[in-house]
């Protein structure tokens, strides 16, 4: 699991320091204040691989192109590739200009650097080329170009050059299948059918699928199976199915509304990240007050009976307070942290369990 996590020069967290994470943890905070950050932060570190996917779904880099597209595409790349870095500023004459994610053990810093490819050569023939970085503009005489450094702790520092495709930064445990993935982050709009229904094949007919089930029946009790079916316009589309106590036909589980879908979301991602991390983004979205307590003992169950560890973000109270209550049953498993601007930056502040016990038995909001 990872233990603490300090971050710098990423995104709106400048300097974000945790001492202490949990095997669940709840983060909180206004809107815009770095909750869906340092989500992204934590896959990144994690996944060793999540940056162009990230830069994606944010609308910051292209999904396909290619050399006929007219796109320049050194200028896509930088500018995509600056929107990680605070107030996007990735100058590449700052020597200091280092983002860094550091959780005590591995350490992944990216930063820009001018360099330049010389040429080395042996009675006119070329033998080699090198690549030459040099601090601020104080370069040797060549074509001076800016790449991307990347350093993951013992694997070394990887250069990527801003003029290509920025596939390679994308390489690791993406590759990896679904149902063995190391980790798994669920945003509020998540819709990802394919991924869905590939992570339902791989606990079928196991234990896992009756924690699925188990999981469904808060919403709705009378469900008895799920399959997933193809769509009759679009093979490769399949979609969820329910059996319903006293209904004698399947019945779609979109039909049923986001809440369900959310759950079985939450809950395919946990059972199939086993000895992994799993990552959501507004864990309560379209989840009514009263099922988010029996969610929450649902979450604490299997994240402790399948080694997982679970970063969700929320700005409910009560999903705080739901949080908080199964917390204080479950000692030592669960820590709430709530983000805050604090003369200028952001910070994170930390609440034990007695805190916790108090706002869940008055249901009052922590400010």
């Amino acid at each position: 699991m990872i233990q603490s996590i300090e971050i710098h020069n990423f995104k709106n967290l400048s300097g974000l320091k945790i001492p202490g994470f949990s095997r669940v943890n709840l983060i909180s905070g206004k809107n815009n204040v770095g909750k869906s950050s340092l989500l992204e932060a934590l896959e990144i570190h994690i996944a060793n691989s999540s940056i162009v996917p990230i830069l994606e779904s944010r609308g910051e880099l292209y999904k396909t192109y290619s050399p006929g597209d007219g796109i320049d595409l050194f200028k896509q790349n930088y500018e995509a590739l600056s929107s990680l870095f605070t107030g996007r500023n990735g100058n590449a004459d700052d020597g200091n200009n280092v983002m860094a994610i550091n959780d005590g053990r591995n350490l992944l810093s990216m930063q820009f650097r001018r360099y330049t490819v010389v040429k080395e050569e042996d009675n006119n023939a070329l033998t080699r080329q090198r690549i030459v970085f040099s601090p601020g503009k104080d370069f040797p005489d060549g074509d001076v170009r800016t790449g991307l450094v990347v350093e993951r702790g013992a694997r070394g520092k990887v250069m990527f050059q801003l003029e290509h495709r920025l596939d390679r930064l994308d390489s690791g445990d993406s590759s990896r299948r679904p149902d063995i993935a190391r980790h798994i982050k669920i945003e509020p709009d998540f819709n990802d059918s394919a991924l869905v229904s590939r992570l339902w094949d791989s606990i079928a007919l196991t234990d896992k699928e009756d924690y699925v089930i188990g999981a469904l029946k808060i919403i709705e009790p009378g469900i008895e199976s799920l399959a997933f079916l193809e769509s009759p316009a679009y093979k490769k589309d399949r979609y969820p199915v329910a059996r319903i106590a006293g209904v004698n036909h399947r019945i779609p589980l979109r039909s049923m509304g986001d809440g369900i879908n959310h759950i079985l979301c939450i809950i395919l991602s946990l059972v199939n990240c086993e000895d992994g991390c799993v990552l959501i983004d507004e864990i309560d979205n379209g989840l009514h007050y009263t099922v988010q307590k029996q969610l929450w003992g649902v979450v604490f169950d299997l994240a402790a009976k399948l080694n997982v560890q679970v970063f969700a973000t929320t700005h409910s109270s009560d999903c705080i307070s739901s949080f908080g209550k199964v917390a204080c049953m479950n000692e030592g498993a669960g820590k709430y942290i709530r983000l805050e601007y604090r003369a200028g930056s952001v910070r994170a502040v930390e609440y034990d369990a007695g805190e916790l016990e108090i706002v869940a038995a008055q249901n009052i909001e922590i400010r």
